[in-house]
């Protein structure tokens, strides 16, 4: 049940753990990644901040941010839970993507649950990520950006989804999007503002 977006920019829907990612770099809490999976996230969001991105996301993204980037920010290193400053930073954090920024947010409805029963079933998914592809492809998003290795091997070995690109967020210092004509492996820089 997609809908047309006749003239708007090619829209992304970034995965939930790109978010959280730069939520613990920014608050110096246990970043999960190596520095360079940090950079890369930052990256993306400072694009989606300065406005060169048209960001879709499931409502489900906001409560797994929250969750893992608030309510339960948690140091690995320390074993133990983040609180006060952390805490308020991170919820800071949150807001400002969330709140003030222009996502186009979509609610969890009955043809995206049912799209991600059918993902979750072909690429063996949890429902979590079942959800956000099915958001992405009902939105007609042509990039969802992950960190999440684990699931671009089993879409792509599922045989992948058409229309959509599953990317880890790039390298520093240049974004990568499919370019209108894009072929399959060409792509062309967005450079960052």
């Amino acid at each position: 049940m997609s809908r047309r977006r006749g003239g708007v920019a090619q829209r992304c829907y970034i995965d939930s753990c790109v978010y959280i990612e730069v939520i613990k770099g920014r608050t110096g809490v246990g970043i999960d990644h190596d520095e360079q999976d940090y950079d890369r996230c930052l990256q993306v969001l400072a694009q989606f901040e300065n406005g060169n991105l048209a960001v879709t996301a499931s409502t489900m993204v906001y409560v797994e941010v929250f969750g893992k980037g608030e309510a339960k920010l948690h140091d690995k290193r320390k074993s133990q839970l983040a609180t006060g400053k952390t805490q308020a930073a991170a919820s800071g954090i949150i807001d400002a993507w969330f709140k003030a920024s222009p996502i186009s947010w979509v609610e969890v409805h009955q043809d995206i649950a049912e799209d991600a029963r059918e993902m979750a079933r072909k690429f063996h998914l949890d429902s979590q990520d079942a959800v956000h592809l099915a958001t992405a492809i009902d939105e007609e998003c042509g990039i969802f950006y992950t960190l999440d290795r684990r699931l671009i091997s089993r879409i792509e070995g599922g045989g992948g989804i058409p229309n959509l690109q599953l990317l880890l967020p790039v390298a520093m210092g240049q974004l990568t999007i499919p370019s209108p004509t894009h072929s399959g492996d060409k792509l062309s820089p967005l450079e960052p503002s």
